[in-house]
């Protein structure tokens, strides 16, 4: 079950992962296929474990499968995943708990407004396949209508706000709030064009072909289930599927959307309802209750005015054809019936499954995003010890120390630039677990016999909530982020505009993070996450950002030539990376991630010498505390993947493939050579002339 796209967060989202270079072998890329696939959930041991290292592989010649190959070896992707990993497995093992929990709440009778009552009657209403089998169109039949018949700026601009509330997501023109690039006090009100349902690349890519061919397909299959004859429901898929493209053609491309010139546009209100007339923008914000502030934020300029153009060119029925699909297809998987199956099968067949996950999985998902703070009030309260906060918080301070020392002792900073970094440094506000205040949901009724109306009730909530903040003074919420950084959220993640890191609760087990673990694997796991957060403060993203979460430059022109040389060979690095045959990681794509990687596992192995200085280390199942680390590190990013998952992260991840993480920043590590002996001639092997050294 999917829940609504947000409209907020595709630009600047800055969200925890790694990755780094390729080494100049094997031959074979580093890259595993199932050969099987099983009906089951994900399962499996998570965590670090010298029972999943092969030794029949030498480290020194494939580092990847040496230390994950018997992991790899014996588990298989479900039907219902398109991957397999750490994550996966953490994120499975959750899931279970989550499910429990609702389930819990489900059998109670708690008083109304309450977590339990609310994540209870989500779970009863979503789980009632009977009453929206019975329901049908219905529930929708009123915005079906209304886009079927939408006409002329004004209405057009009602019916943008209407599902904007409703779905979350307008197909024409979005309105939210975004704190400002610039001066990290203000809120400004934020304008942004309505997406196809295809990534960007997917639209023009020969290797997307049946992508697209199985979109279309799906269209023609919702519409022939509508009552339209065969040739009339594919007619409708071409022609929607061509608007759609037309559309994406001009956008921002994926790198274009993180650099904050391209995105700082402001406009007076009389100039931004000049890049669309054909949406009166007046009626948008009135019908929206919002007010219009003297400047407001174009994102995507270009986007915009293609959108104008679409809908003033375009005879009226076809604008209403995209506007119909794009409330059906949104609200899809909320409804019952054939719309719902079909819906499903497209799903799968994309994302090259076997089977759907079931509904009870899917049910707890959408709990997860839509009552985000309700649900992870009720994990903390049995799976987050306050000693576990404790035993990470003394982690930070321990790995953020060994930052500011390495600032003060990088040979390419010059002192203007390292005295701004670190103060950058000592102003970043780490966050371990759980926000100081929630979010009080208790208002939004939720309802044991309306599926999609809690959906609609939830999404105006919060779109009312986004939108109150515009024209304010900026309060950054903590943990708010309902995918990435709610409590229950497997994730970390740094903030550059208020230049803060927030470590869910959730990710605060193995893989991550084992209480009373082997102190080796929790810094080069748990100490690495939080190394490559801080680094993300001075990647090539977050490096355009001050201490106050301002886009300014604060660096010299030579520390800025220096960095740059640096990450370049980085780039450079992850472009020898071979994914599938012909199609290798793109290292411009990923360079912030690859970069915070580096940092992160570089910072982690230096705190954690430091910490076991004057102390004996012991060998432990014959490895060194070196070799635990570096295994430690690999085993975090034990990955499978199908073909089709691979090839759309390598279009449009920042962050590099799993099995790509678990080896590239090794080898730039001198430590990494010296704990496994490497030497010339080994497919591991890195000159030390060659190996990348940032932070």
């Amino acid at each position: 079950m999917r829940v609504s796209k947000p409209t907020v967060s595709v630009f600047l989202s800055v969200l925890c992962a790694a990755a780094l270079a390729a080494p100049p072998g094997p031959a074979a890329p580093l890259v595993d296929r199932p050969t099987k696939a099983s009906s089951q959930p994900p399962s499996g041991p998570v965590g670090h474990s010298v029972d999943h290292i092969d030794r029949s592989v030498n480290p020194r010649h494939d580092f990847y499968h040496d230390a994950t190959g018997n992991w790899l070896k014996q588990l298989t992707i479900p039907d219902a995943e398109a991957d397999l990993g750490g994550f996966s497995l953490l994120k499975a093992n959750l899931e279970q708990r989550l499910l429990q929990i609702s389930l819990k709440a489900s059998q109670g009778n708690a008083p109304k407004g309450s977590a339990e009552q609310q994540v209870a009657n989500y779970y009863r209403a979503a789980m009632d396949t009977q009453r929206l089998d019975a329901l049908g169109l219905s529930p929708i039949q009123v915005d079906l209508d209304w886009a079927a018949r939408a006409s002329g700026p004004a209405d057009l601009a009602r019916l943008s706000a209407r599902l904007q509330a409703t779905t979350q997501a307008s197909p024409l023109v979005n309105v939210f709030s975004m704190t400002d690039l610039k001066d990290s006090t203000r809120t400004r009100l934020v304008l942004y064009p309505g997406g196809p349902q295809l990534e960007q690349e997917q639209y023009t890519d020969p290797a997307s072909q049946k992508i697209r061919d199985l979109y279309v397909d799906y269209i023609t299959r919702a519409y022939r289930q509508l009552g339209d004859v065969p040739d009339q429901a594919a007619a409708k898929a071409r022609l929607i599927l061509a608007m759609e493209t037309e559309l994406m053609a001009p956008r921002l491309k994926p790198l274009e959307q993180r650099d904050p010139a391209r995105v700082y546009n402001l406009f007076s209100p009389k100039d931004a309802q000049a890049l669309i007339p054909a949406v009166d923008l007046k009626a948008l914000t009135a019908a929206l209750n919002t007010p219009v502030p003297q400047q407001v934020l174009v994102l995507d300029v270009a986007a915009l005015k293609a959108l104008n153009q679409l809908l003033t060119t375009r005879p009226a029925s076809e604008v209403q054809t995209l506007l119909h699909w794009s409330v059906l297809s949104a609200n899809a998987d909320m409804l019952g019936g054939p719309l719902f199956t079909l819906s499903q099968e497209y799903q799968r067949q994309r994302d090259g499954l076997a089977q759907t996950l079931p509904r009870d999985r899917q049910v707890v998902q959408a709990i997860a995003v839509q009552l985000h703070h309700p649900l992870s009030q009720l994990y903390v309260k049995t799976h987050f010890p306050e000693s576990t906060r404790r035993e990470i918080t003394r982690m930070v301070g321990d790995v953020k120390a060994e930052f500011a020392r390495r600032l003060r002792a990088n040979p390419w900073l010059d002192a203007p630039t390292r005295a701004a970094a670190l103060d950058k440094l000592s102003k970043v506000d780490i966050q371990v677990g759980t926000p100081k205040r929630w979010i009080d949901f208790s208002g939004v009724d939720i309802r044991a016999d309306d599926h999609l109306g809690n959906n609609q009730r939830l999404g105006a909530f919060n779109m009312q909530r986004d939108l109150a903040r515009i024209g304010r003074p900026v309060v950054p919420e903590r943990f708010a982020d309902a995918r990435y950084t709610s409590p229950i959220a497997v994730n970390a993640a740094y903030n550059p505009q208020y230049n803060g890191i927030d470590i869910t609760a959730a990710i605060a087990q193995p893989p991550f993070y084992l209480p009373g673990g082997d102190i080796a694997v929790n810094y080069c796991t748990m100490g690495a996450v939080i190394g490559h957060e801080l680094t993300h403060g001075f990647d090539s993203n977050g490096r355009q950002y001050d201490a106050a979460g301002n886009v300014r430059d604060w660096w010299t022109p030579q520390a800025t030539a220096a960095f740059k040389q640096r990450t370049d060979v980085l780039a450079a690095q992850y472009n020898q990376f071979e994914l599938l045959p012909g199609l290798y990681q793109n290292g411009a794509l990923t360079l912030t991630e690859n970069t915070a990687d580096l940092g992160g596992i570089t910072l982690a192995h230096a705190a954690l010498q430091r910490a076991l200085t004057g102390k004996k280390q012991p060998t432990v199942d014959g490895l060194s505390t070196d070799q635990r680390c570096f295994i430690a590190w690999s085993q975090l990013w034990m990955y499978k993947a199908r073909e089709e998952r691979i090839r759309l992260l390598a279009a449009t991840d920042y962050h590099a493939i799993g099995f790509v993480r678990g080896v590239g920043p090794l080898l730039n590590l001198d430590a990494f050579h010296k704990a496994f002996a490497t030497r010339p001639g080994d497919a591991m092997w890195r000159a030390p002339a060659d190996r990348v050294r940032i932070w």
